[in-house]
């Protein structure tokens, strides 16, 4: 009896459970394709993290960190070139080593990044019939054919269709005609520093920098009264901002839950926090909308961005697809308006502080070129101020203004050289090609002088090999931004009319590194920066 039970209980030893069974096949069929992916895979031949060749890992890690450009940039000087080592300097036991960043990098088990001019010519700039060769991906689109407005919208033709209805709101006299909005916002926000700007404790960039977009932005996009400035004397972010930025890292947590369809059920914990602010903020946004259609534009104080998309029976479409579509759009241009533009003001006004030089160069050219305040208008500062649209160059191209790469998803085509398989999803690293040592000399430096003309006094011949190329904060090609003009118009505006009113003083012990202290998921997270305004005497 004792022999048979034992020899039951060895009999069982030797049959692995089926989760033992389960557990061991998946192993090995993820080795395999680790295997495969490093070594067989179409992009096994290009350099990078080895963690990004067998998973979304690496990609989803940096992402939800908030450094992704960051650490794309490192990435391509990692597996770049080592162009010298030099001598430890005295009393230094390190090494000078200088890297040459790469061309291209992969980033995930089916992506690829690249830090060239001509590969963001070829990613962005190559159409046939204005239909881009490298459509978007979906990763924004939610999975919906009909919701992607027009920055997320992935379908070549169709994003076509809503630019051209787009078009007329950004060209001609329709864009002449938002000046006097800029005018009126922009004094607004002067007005408030002449009354809190010269206190000891100054101003806060990133929370005043948002106002004055966000009013901006909701005014022109769709007639939308945001009154952040006008709040300001309860020194109350409007609700729109909060919900904003609650809903920051949704975005990307619900694109990397894409990735890992197993882990999706534990994205649920964090949205659950967000969703509820998010659907409220879309059900004001519904209704603003539905309120903005059914007034005509003679009714409305001038004529939007929005206009242009307007049904001709002035009535919200029944259709759910449709009124999506609305909603995406009037969302995005509210959107595209606020952000890059903060941006850019808090990222010009924190280079300018670290660059007294720069700062008094640029004052003295704004206080010497008009006689009075109401003298400033965007046109004529565009032809009558180099060194104002120099510095302005200059901080679009040292920030990281977009921050997801604008991935693509390639046809079958030459990128740079490389022919790249369809399928493939490829991006270019704006942060990268724009700091790259082969195409800016002195790339981490603000050098507004790099951006003027050889019979400017104060050009700088040590720049004239620079490869300007490098630098397209704007995109190209049918994607390129409908804004540009606008955005270029705004911020002329506004560095003009602030530095002709004000003394700009950092306040003492508010010096941030953006290198380091930068997080950018759905938006950027900006720092805090406190700044004075002073009244000139």
């Amino acid at each position: 009896m004792l022999q048979r039970v034992s020899d039951w209980l060895f009999d069982q030893a030797a049959v692995p459970p089926k989760w033992t069974l389960l557990f061991a096949s998946l192993l090995s069929l993820w080795a395999l394709r680790a295997v495969w992916r490093l070594y067989f895979h179409p992009l096994s031949k290009y350099p990078g993290p080895r963690l990004a060749a067998i998973s979304d890992i690496w990609l989803a890690y940096h992402s939800l960190l908030g450094r992704w450009p960051w650490a794309v940039e490192d990435a391509l000087k990692k597996h770049g070139i080592c162009l010298f080592q030099a001598p430890a300097p005295r009393h230094n036991t390190s090494q000078l080593t200088v890297w040459i960043p790469g061309d291209v990098v992969r980033v995930a088990p089916n992506e690829l990044v690249f830090g060239s001019p001509q590969a963001f010519a070829d990613l962005y700039g190559s159409h046939h019939k204005n239909l881009e060769m490298f459509p978007k991906t979906q990763i924004n689109n939610h999975g919906n054919d009909k919701r992607g407005g027009i920055i997320w919208e992935w379908d070549p033709a169709r994003h076509r269709q809503v630019a051209r209805q787009l078009g007329p709101a950004f060209k001609g006299s329709a864009l002449k005609a938002k000046e006097p909005t800029l005018h009126r916002h922009i004094d607004h926000f002067i007005g408030r520093m002449r009354e809190l700007g010269s206190a000891p404790e100054g101003v806060s960039l990133p929370t005043w920098t948002n106002w004055l977009c966000v009013d901006v932005s909701g005014d022109m996009a769709y007639n939308m009264e945001m009154n952040a400035l006008k709040d300001s004397e309860t020194v109350k972010n409007p609700p729109y901002l909060d919900i904003l930025a609650g809903c920051n890292k949704a975005l990307v947590v619900i694109q990397m839950s894409w990735r890992f369809p197993l882990l999706s059920p534990l994205k649920y914990p964090f949205l659950f926090t967000v969703m509820r602010p998010h659907s409220h903020i879309r059900d004001h946004s519904r209704a603003q909308l539905e309120r903005r259609i059914q007034r005509k534009g003679s009714d409305a104080l001038h004529l939007d961005f929005f206009e242009q998309m307007v049904p001709g029976n002035r009535e919200l479409p029944r259709d759910r697809d449709e009124r999506r579509h609305l909603e995406q759009v009037a969302g995005q241009l509210l959107i595209a308006g606020y952000e890059p533009p903060a941006l850019w003001l808090y990222f010009t006004i924190y280079y300018l502080l670290g660059n007294p030089d720069s700062l008094g160069a640029l004052t003295r050219e704004i206080r010497g070129t008009f006689g009075s305040y109401d003298e400033i208008t965007p046109g004529w500062s565009a032809a009558k101020l180099p060194y104002l649209t120099a510095c302005l160059k200059e901080s679009l191209r040292l920030m990281p203004n977009v921050l997801t790469g604008m991935p693509v998803v390639s046809p079958g085509a030459t990128v740079d050289g490389h022919w790249i398989p369809k399928g493939i999803v490829c991006q270019s690293s704006t942060l990268a090609t724009a700091r790259d040592p082969r195409n800016f000399r002195a790339p981490l430096r603000f050098r507004p002088e790099r951006w003027l003309s050889k019979g400017h006094p104060l050009h700088d011949p040590q720049f004239d090999g620079d490869n300007r190329g490098g630098f397209h904060p704007f995109s190209m090609g049918p994607r390129m931004c409908a804004g540009k003009e606008i955005a270029w118009w705004q911020s002329r505006l506004f560095i003009a009319k602030t530095l002709w009113v004000f003394d700009l003083e950092m306040v003492s012990g508010h010096k941030i590194d953006v290198n380091r202290d930068l997080r950018g998921w759905g938006t950027v997270v900006r720092p805090e920066f406190r700044v004075r305004f002073v009244t000139k005497t």
